[in-house]
């Protein structure tokens, strides 16, 4: 399980990371890295965006809550 430090080096080296995709780099829970990240949040060096709706005929995933449409974005520095 990576700890906040590697969540911020991933995010700093691609910008923007899905919340699917830094939970399987990180080998944690998606809803553990949703927490972790609440603190870069609130310091306002990241920022969440989505979900959105993708317009799929069900090709995606498109659900609410889906992990895979929930991008966070690292924008301090």
């Amino acid at each position: 399980m990576a700890g906040l430090r590697e969540l911020r080096d991933a995010l700093r080296a691609e910008r923007k990371l899905s919340l699917q995709t830094l939970a399987l780099r990180s080998g944690s829970s998606t809803s553990a890295v949703e927490a972790m990240l609440v603190q870069w949040e609130r310091k306002g060096r990241v920022v969440r965006h989505g979900p959105t709706d993708c317009g799929g005929g069900g090709s995606c995933c498109c659900a609410k809550n889906c992990p895979s449409a929930v991008v966070y974005e690292w924008v301090a520095e």
